[in-house]
This record gives C-alpha cells, sequence and structure tokens, in this order.
C-alpha cells in the first residue's frame, strides 16, 4: 500500500514538475501564407504575433519582456498582440476573502511595465494590439499602449500604406452584433487581417459579407483558449465556449478564410501546462 502510494506520489510530482518546465518554454512556430488579395508592395511581410501575455505568478513583466528582447532577433516588420495581459494568479483566488474584488490596480501596475519593457520593440512596420474582455479598464490600456509606442485597435481598423498598396488591420476585441456589418467598410478585393480576441466571433464574423458580397477577411488571428491549458483525455481544465472548443488551437479553414488559434505565451491562474505548449507566431505574407 505504502509503495502505491510512494509511485503514485511520485507520479504526480514528475507530471507537476513537467508541467511546470513546459510553461517556461516558448516556441517559435512559423507559416508561410499565400493570401491573393496582399498588394505587391507587401509580399514578403513578416509578422510577430503574440497573444495571452497573462502576467501573473512566475510570469513577471520583467519576465515577459526579456522573451520579447529575445524575439527581436527575428526582425518581424510587424508586431500585433492579441489581448490578454495579465491574469489573477490561483494563490491570490484562493487567499481572497469570500465576495472581495480582484485588485485590479495591480494587474495595471504590472501590464504597464510589461509595455515598458516592450517599448524599444522595433518593427518597421508598426506595433499593434487588442484587447479582450477580460482586460481590465481599456481606457487606462489604451494610454499604456500609446504611452508605449504600441497602437491600439480596439473594435476598429487601421490601414498600413506601401507606396500606392494598402493593408488593413482590424482588431475585434469583444462579442457584438455590430460584426455583422463589420464587412460592409471593405472590398471583398481588400487585404484585410483580422485580430480576435477569441474563436467566439467566428460564426459572426465569417457570415458577414464585403460591401460587394463575400468574405472580406483574408486571415483571422485568434487567442484566448491557451489550447486547453491543461488538457487530460481531450478534456480542458478551463472552462471553454463551445466555440472555443471547436477551434481550440492552431489552423483552420473555414469559408475559405484561413484561421490560427495560438496557444498564447502565458497561462492562467497557475503557470503550469499540460498537452499545450506556451508559443508564439512569425508569419511571412505572400503573393499568390
Amino acid at each position: 500500500m505504502m509503495i502505491s502510494f510512494a509511485v503514485l506520489l511520485l507520479c504526480v510530482l514528475l507530471t507537476t514538475g513537467f508541467g511546470l518546465v513546459n510553461a517556461n518554454i516558448v516556441r517559435i512556430r512559423r507559416a508561410e501564407l499565400v493570401l491573393p488579395d496582399l498588394p505587391q508592395g507587401f509580399d514578403g511581410t513578416s509578422i510577430l504575433y503574440a497573444s495571452d501575455i497573462d502576467l501573473c505568478g512566475m510570469n513577471t513583466p520583467q519576465k515577459s519582456g526579456a522573451l520579447f528582447s529575445q524575439l527581436q532577433s527575428l526582425k518581424p516588420d510587424m508586431l500585433i498582440l492579441g489581448g490578454d495581459y495579465t491574469s489573477t494568479s490561483l494563490i491570490e483566488t484562493l487567499n481572497r476573502p469570500d465576495n472581495a474584488n480582484v485588485d485590479l490596480s495591480k494587474a495595471q501596475r504590472e501590464r504597464e511595465s510589461f509595455f515598458q519593457f516592450i517599448s524599444t520593440f522595433e518593427a518597421p512596420l508598426g506595433r499593434f494590439a487588442i484587447a479582450s474582455p477580460e482586460d481590465p479598464n481599456w481606457n487606462s490600456l489604451q494610454t499604456q499602449m500609446e504611452q508605449n509606442g504600441i497602437r491600439p485597435i480596439f473594435n476598429d481598423r487601421t490601414a498600413i500604406r506601401s507606396g500606392e498598396d494598402t493593408l488593413w488591420l482590424v482588431g475585434i476585441c469583444e462579442e457584438s452584433s455590430a460584426l455583422n456589418s463589420a464587412g460592409t467598410a471593405f472590398e471583398r478585393d481588400d487585404c484585410v487581417l483580422t485580430f480576435a480576441y477569441s474563436p467566439i466571433v467566428l460564426p459572426i464574423l465569417l457570415t458577414s459579407e464585403a460591401s460587394d458580397g463575400g468574405a472580406w477577411s483574408d486571415l483571422v488571428l485568434c487567442g484566448h483558449t491557451h489550447g486547453g491549458q491543461i488538457r487530460l483525455f481531450e478534456r480542458s481544465v478551463l472552462s471553454l465556449d463551445r466555440r472555443e472548443s471547436r477551434y481550440l488551437c492552431g489552423w483552420y479553414t473555414d469559408s475559405g478564410v484561413p484561421i490560427l488559434v495560438t496557444q498564447g505565451v502565458g497561462c492562467e491562474g497557475l503557470n503550469l501546462r499540460l498537452g499545450s505548449a506556451p508559443e508564439v507566431w512569425l508569419l511571412t505574407l505572400h503573393r499568390k
């Protein structure tokens, strides 16, 4: 009996140790994408896409800042941040008195420190970011980004110019009925890259049409799922919407539109990953 318990305890300790180490090794994923509508001026453009930084516990602003210092060697043309910049650690949650509010001031200080650390990150075409519903105080978040040279795209669009060519970026930060008409701002021949906080918005996004009919988005990048973070026997400890479970992680194609759902950089609540891995993506765009 004692031997069985010792073996079980050893297995638990080894699994936990692996999960802790795994959560601290960020993988660099690469993809070459051919977009038929991509203007000539943006052929070969590279995008560094990082989502779900989730500062908490051992994932400090200093540590995440050091990560981006290393990622600078990739020399991307553009940096995109996909929301979810802080998280409440499991210890803080357990120690919080019943019905007590989360200390949002600490989260805001930590994300401000993170943005300061990456304020010198070089990306010739710009640094852009969206928010998620879980990011507290969007007004403060927007100010923190702008003060550190990051352009917020909160439920909005922005154009990047290269000579006479235009590439559109769209940021989707919440689920809204307004998405039904989002595509009417574009024609189907426009090249539009869409950054959504979660796959939750995909059904509405993919069924909305351009002003002249047809799909208006050429690429959709999403986060928020963490790939399940701790996933055992095809089940996740995270509470995921059914749409997030359907688009859990990796590449998909829906309505002819390529979709990437990243597993994110950080962790929710506990710096532990099993069955998933932290990652950033380096995407290179090409004309057809």
